[in-house]
């Protein structure tokens, strides 16, 4: 991936996690335990039933962060991060390959593909226009941000990235110990009024993002999505300068959140 000089202005955020229904709620530190599963009230109650819990994380989160840019989800750019993606979906349909006739579910052999999460939400607002999935190991965060600009640096207008992981399933290693979330961002090319902040100076390989992890809440420290939820974090504490997005060693990457206020 490159460095990218481009301002991207926000105007709303999104998150669920078990505990915190929303972006609010987890910046005031105010644990629900009713919060449990994500509202999802954008899917249709058909297609919220066949959607996966990361599906339908993924819903909650960019029908928050739309909402709050006032953005069309029929009609806004998504762009989805997730470095598992549905990870235990699949491991879920290669057992069944190794059981009975070895057939997989077709519910769940549709839901095992990576960007399932993306295509319910396309589906349920009728949106046809632009949406895309990437995957890059501990650097997800900084690669949909990237996606994002490159998108809105060459067609302008506006898309919401949402980055989602939800830990794997047994007997696969999860160490250290991380819940599913999902965090959302919803960007402009070009400022509007009711912007909360702006982002600029993506970079890879700074010796900030090498020498320090992602500041995030003890149990998200090492979530794939932590560079995410970092940069939330720094939006709701009205924070200036560079976020660590984090990344793999020697390949870290930051950018820089600005008041929008600033010039």
């Amino acid at each position: 991936m490159s460095d990218l000089d481009l301002d991207l202005y926000l105007g709303g955020v999104g998150l669920f996690t078990p505990g915190f229904a929303d972006a609010a709620a987890y910046a005031a530190g105010a644990r629900d335990p009713a919060a449990r599963l994500p509202r999802a009230e954008v899917l249709p109650a058909a297609l919220r039933r066949r959607a996966t819990p990361l599906a339908a994380m993924v819903a909650e989160a960019v029908a928050q962060a739309a909402a709050q840019a006032d953005l069309d989800l029929g009609r806004v750019a998504i762009v989805f991060g997730s470095a598992l993606g549905e990870f235990g979906i699949a491991a879920t349909m290669l057992g069944e390959f190794r059981q009975g006739e070895g057939l997989p579910s077709p519910t769940r052999f549709h839901n095992s593909v990576h960007n399932g999460p993306a295509a319910y939400l396309s589906i349920a607002t009728g949106n046809r226009g632009f949406s895309t999935a990437v995957a890059a190991g501990p650097e997800t965060p900084a690669a949909a941000l990237l996606e994002a600009a490159a998108l809105l640096g060459e067609r302008g207008g506006a898309a919401v990235v949402v980055l989602a992981d939800e830990p794997p399933p047994a007997p696969f290693p999860q160490d250290p110990a991380y819940p599913p979330l999902a965090v959302a961002f919803a960007l402009r090319a070009a400022p509007e009024p009711s912007d909360r902040a702006v982002l600029r100076a993506l970079r890879g390989g700074g010796a900030r993002a090498q020498k320090e992890a992602p500041r995030v809440r003890p149990e998200l420290a090492g979530h794939p999505c932590a560079g995410a939820v970092a940069l939330l974090e720094a939006i709701g504490r009205g924070a200036e300068g560079p976020v660590d997005l984090g990344g793999a060693p020697g390949r870290g990457w930051t950018v820089t959140v600005v008041s929008r206020s600033t010039p």
